[in-house]
């Protein structure tokens, strides 16, 4: 996503307009949903999608059409085969779709996407604002530290997934950019190493913590946002797990596992997974157990972690993990 902002502002720096397509909402089988985004330029697609297919081909001759006439607008899709209407595709969905306009004459849409390319870079929660009317698409922007850019919503509508709502004649669009939700993977082994790479592109920050400096290098981890060199039993020390936040539990031993887990136990971390046998999770169980922690404390720990398809090497574990990942954030 950031990478679509980047290119839309480097665009109007060098006088270029462009149309950014946005999906506000959908429903049914839709292949893609509210949030995604393609940048159109007057040669077509700069980067980004809305779903492939019928679709994106259609968004993008109207994102050409808007850019010629210096108009932003809204289109409903509907992907239903047996439609009058329908696109030809067999999804069986709609999507509504927004096209906004922006030229480089208007500065405070660079204003906009300078603090928010901030604020994604600094890793700080903020929201892109939309305000369309008849005539006119106005951009705006929210964050802690910038307050509203643009224009002003009630903080209520800044929530965890993109919404729409209306005042009136005027067609409002929330959606968070950037969250300040971090992955923290506690050991740098090989399922570390080749889990880092996977949740990258899926809009992860991930902070790989180790006692063991040898591992925690640009060569083993050169996606990862951050690298800590810590004591495994002094979690406390060098980091703050809060409940935005997500941690993975595999050290290189199950004594440094159970020493993590009692520590993370005791945060409000949205998710905590633990590598490990099913073996292994019965005896951390009856441990935490003895050690203090009550059954719903323990019930907390997604052990073992990962979704269930059947992956044995590091690189199959990872996508098993990255999905419980992206499933859990889906939820949240």
């Amino acid at each position: 996503m950031k990478e679509i902002f980047e290119k839309l502002l480097a665009n109007l720096k060098k006088q270029q307009p462009a149309v950014l397509v946005t999906v506000l909402s959908s429903s049914g089988s839709a292949p893609r949903g509210a949030g995604a985004h393609m940048l159109v330029g007057t040669t077509g697609t700069i980067c980004g999608t809305v779903g492939g297919g019928r679709a994106e081909y259609e968004s993008e001759k109207l994102a050409k059409t808007h850019l010629k006439q210096h108009t932003s607008g809204i289109k409903d899709f509907n992907l239903a085969p047996n439609d009058i209407e329908d696109l030809g595709m067999i999804c069986g969905g709609r999507i509504k779709v927004i096209f906004t306009y922006f030229s480089p004459e208007v500065k405070m849409n660079q204003t906009v996407l300078q603090q928010l390319l901030q604020t994604m870079t600094a890793h700080q929660s903020g929201w892109l604002l939309f305000k369309l009317t008849a005539a006119t698409m106005v951009l705006g922007f929210y964050s802690q530290a910038s307050g509203f850019v643009g224009f002003e919503v009630a903080k209520e509508k800044l929530t965890a997934k993109p919404q729409t709502w209306q005042i009136e004649q005027q067609l409002f669009y929330s959606e968070p950019v950037s969250q300040n939700s971090k992955v923290y993977l506690f050991g740098g082994g090989h399922v570390s190493q080749a889990l880092v790479p996977v949740l990258k592109p899926l809009n992860f920050y991930t902070v790989v913590y180790d006692d063991r400096a040898k591992f925690l290098t640009a060569d083993y981890f050169p996606t990862a946002d951050d690298l800590i060199v810590g004591d495994l039993t002094q979690l406390a020390q060098k980091i703050t797990v809060t409940a935005a936040d997500y941690a993975i539990v595999m050290t290189r031993g199950h004594q440094s596992d159970f020493d993590v887990e009692r520590q993370l136990l005791k945060t409000p971390a949205f998710y905590i997974g633990v590598i490990g046998s099913h073996h292994k999770t019965a005896v951390h169980r009856r441990d935490l157990k003895v050690a203090g922690f009550s059954t719903s404390d323990i019930d907390r720990l997604n052990m073992p972690i990962g979704l269930k398809i059947g992956a044995e090497t590091p690189a199959e574990i990872a996508i098993s993990i990255a999905g419980q990942l992206v499933q859990r954030r889906a939820q949240k």
